[in-house]
This record gives C-alpha cells, structure tokens and sequence, in this order.
C-alpha cells in the first residue's frame, strides 16, 4: 500500500466548514438528511469494495470507492475521501491487493466519522 504523503498526513480527518457550508446552502433540514443518508450507505460501499478487492473486480471496487470518495468530502469526511481516493487508484491500476487494506482503513475510519457526524446531526457538538 502506498503510505500516505506528508500533506496527507498532515491534513486533518475531518472539515467542519463542509458541514457548515451544507447547512447554509440548504438548512439543518437537508444537514441532517445528507449525513442520515450517508451514513446509511456506507458500510454497503465499504462492503461492496471489499466484496469485489476479493472477486478480483476491480471496475465494481473502483466504482464503490468513487462513490464513497465523492459522498465523503461533501459531508467533509476528509480522511475518508482521501482512503477512498487511494483505494479507487489502487483498483483503477488493477492491485486488488492493495485494495484490502485500504478498505479495512475505511472500515476503522467509518466509527470515527459516524461519531463525528451522528453529533453534526443530532445538534451536538462537531
């Protein structure tokens, strides 16, 4: 697996201006319902990637990983979009193998921002 750069490392896992920016544009009401959602559709990608890392198909786990990627940094997940970004790479290139690993990142990656976000939602601190 390709170790992450300095300014990946650097860079924090999460973006609350993200967050803050959804709300100005469509409220708490739609804040509330992205991160519901997104939160719903995660452990189906991250799943869906590994399921395919495993079956050797790499056009599915790229897809998965693209989607989480893109769905991560609106919510400003950024460590995650950035492991999805990797992984979608990785796939890409054809390295399955180097798809797993990623995907059991984001799988431990996914409690922090489900934390993180449940308390965006629930009106709690972010």
């Amino acid at each position: 697996m390709t170790p992450l750069s300095r300014s990946e490392a650097d860079a924090p896992p999460t973006d609350q201006e993200a967050l803050d920016r959804l709300r100005r544009f469509g409220g708490d009401k739609l804040l509330r319902e992205m991160i519901t959602l997104f939160l719903a559709a995660v452990p189906e990608r991250i799943q869906t990637a590994r399921d395919a890392a495993r079956r050797g198909e790499g056009a599915v786990a790229e897809r998965a990983l693209h989607s989480l990627k893109s769905s991560a940094a609106q919510l400003g997940a950024m460590h995650m979009q950035r492991l999805s970004e990797r992984g979608e790479r990785a796939a890409r290139e054809g390295s399955l193998d180097a798809v797993l690993p990623i995907v059991e990142e984001l799988s431990q990656e996914h409690g922090r921002v489900h934390a993180w976000l449940s308390a965006a939602r629930d009106g709690g601190a972010t």
